[in-house]
Order: C-alpha cells, then structure tokens, then sequence
C-alpha cells in the first residue's frame, strides 16, 4: 500500500484497525475452548468481508468524487487513478450503485 498523499488522519484510523484485527487474532488464539475460537474466527471472517466491501465502495464514492468534481472524461479518471478505462467506469457504476443504497439506508433509519 502506498502511503503517500494520505493524512494523518486516515494513516491514524487504519494503524487502529490493524491494532484491532491483532488484538481479534490474539483472542482467537488464546481461546482456550477450540469450538469458540472456531467461532471467532468466522466472525473475524465475517467482519473483514464487510469491511473490505465497504471499503471497495468507498474507493468507488472516492474516484466519483474526482470524477464529478474535476468533471473529467472517463478516461481522464482512469489515467488520473492509475486504472483502465473499463474499471474507471465500474468505478463509477459501484459508486452510484453505493449511493443509492446509503440514501435507502437512511431513508430506512429516519435520517
């Protein structure tokens, strides 16, 4: 992972989010019942498939915010994030597609 042009502040969140997967591992792994520890890790599991979902549809919103923002061709994204045309426009595809399913999860909790 390249670390340049992050802030601190994100280089920050993510040094806690590794802290807290060891701290997770390091739980499993003192689990002295081999059921439980099983357990653990499929939710371990379980919660990191979330996470990188998630974090895929961030970089999404991300490459869709420069995409907007700078109102850029397609293609000019793709150079611009280091990636090919077509994945540039799934890019966009799975921000909208993201977009949309925050709106309804707002509109589902009332915000």
């Amino acid at each position: 992972m390249t670390k340049e042009g992050v802030s601190e502040a994100v280089l920050s969140a993510l040094a806690d989010l590794e802290r807290a997967f060891g701290a997770a591992v390091s739980a499993i792994d003192a689990e002295p019942d081999h059921n439980r520890a099983y357990d653990g890790a499929t939710e371990l599991v379980e919660t990191v498939r979330r996470l990188f979902e998630a974090s895929a549809d961030q970089r999404a919103l991300s490459a869709a915010r420069i995409f907007e923002q700078e109102r850029m061709s397609l293609a000019g994204l793709a150079d611009r994030i280091g990636v090919s045309k077509a994945r540039a426009a799934q890019l966009i595809k799975t921000a909208k597609d993201a977009h949309g399913q925050r709106g309804n999860a707002t509109e589902e909790n009332g915000d």
